[in-house]
């Protein structure tokens, strides 16, 4: 059957419309480097590749062992993992998952981002939902409306990620000392995760792998890593934020690119703050996370080989 001339005409404007929505991330926000640098410095790049869990729905999903140490050990594999949210996990997808031993799941996510996006685990598994911030007036999840309407820049996307990196550490070290204690001290598996699996989530990442002993810089390159595992997401992000521009004139792009990838900036500003204010890693693990040289030594015993 015939298609007329105006479907096929309609058909042409959409697709090219489509088509004109594809979007490239720039190559310091795309991931390729930064999976590069993982590779040369995380020491053997077979183990490294290893780490990433490939499941149909879930993204960034990784297991946060592999990585060398200073002291030339290797962070444990197969005891603490990391990932997005788990809201799209379907009952297929079970079974790999129970194959990984994760006996309980802590979302770091606040009640308004939980909303209609809860995980789906396996009956199992242990849920505990352990917020890094408090946010009872829903700012992070309406943080999207702002951008949508224009009302966030580039320069004011990057300074509000970068205090919320900085404050990780600072107005809500409580939160996070408790997050820590758990998944460190669990003797079963367990894995944490936030919405994107990329912010509170590589914050929380980076600290342990400071207690562990792995130099900053190879934290760095994991940390930058979100952004190889995501692009596909936030390249499909940014596709759907050009077309919406359509009726969302006022959309910023470029804010939509700082929240929907990591820049090594944002990390830095968790380390800048542990150093400005607390002297350094060394004394901030001891004195603000409350572990000993004695129980450091247990948890590297334990989460090292």
């Amino acid at each position: 059957m015939k298609q007329s001339k105006s479907a096929l005409w309609l058909s042409a404007v959409l697709a090219g419309l489509m088509f004109s929505c594809k979007v490239s991330l720039p190559a310091e926000h795309d991931g390729k480097a930064a999976y590069n640098d993982l590779l040369t410095h995380g020491g053997d790049s077979a183990a490294v590749a290893a780490r990433y869990i490939g499941m149909d729905h879930t993204v960034n999903f990784r297991d946060l062992g592999g990585l060398k140490t200073k002291d030339g050990k290797t962070v444990r594999k197969g005891f603490i993992y990391r990932s997005d949210n788990l809201s799209k996990l379907e009952p297929g997808d079970f079974g790999a998952f129970n194959a990984l031993r994760i006996a309980t799941v802590y979302d770091l996510r606040t009640d308004h981002e939980i909303e209609g996006k809860e995980d789906r685990l396996p009956t199992n598994v242990r849920y505990r939902h352990t917020p890094v911030v408090q946010d009872s007036a829903g700012e992070i999840k309406g943080l999207k409306k702002r951008v949508l309407n224009g009302d966030i820049t580039e320069q004011q996307a990057r300074e509000m990620t970068a205090k919320f990196y900085s404050d990780a550490v600072t107005v809500n070290i409580g939160a996070v000392k408790d997050i820590l204690k758990q998944i460190t001290t669990s003797e079963e598996p367990v894995l944490y995760h936030c919405s994107a699996g990329k912010d509170r989530t590589g914050i929380i990442s980076a600290l342990i792998l400071s207690i562990l002993n792995v130099d900053r810089q190879l934290i760095v390159d994991d940390f930058m890593a979100s952004n190889y595992y995501r692009r596909a997401r936030a390249e499909k992000t940014l596709g759907k934020a050009k077309l919406g521009r359509v009726i969302k004139p006022k959309l910023n792009m470029d804010a939509i690119e700082i929240l929907s990838t990591v820049d090594e900036s944002f990390i830095q500003a968790t380390f800048s703050a542990i150093d400005s204010t607390y002297g350094g890693i060394e004394p901030f693990i001891q004195n603000e996370l409350g572990i000993d040289p004695t129980a450091r030594r247990v948890l590297l015993g334990r989460l090292t080989e």
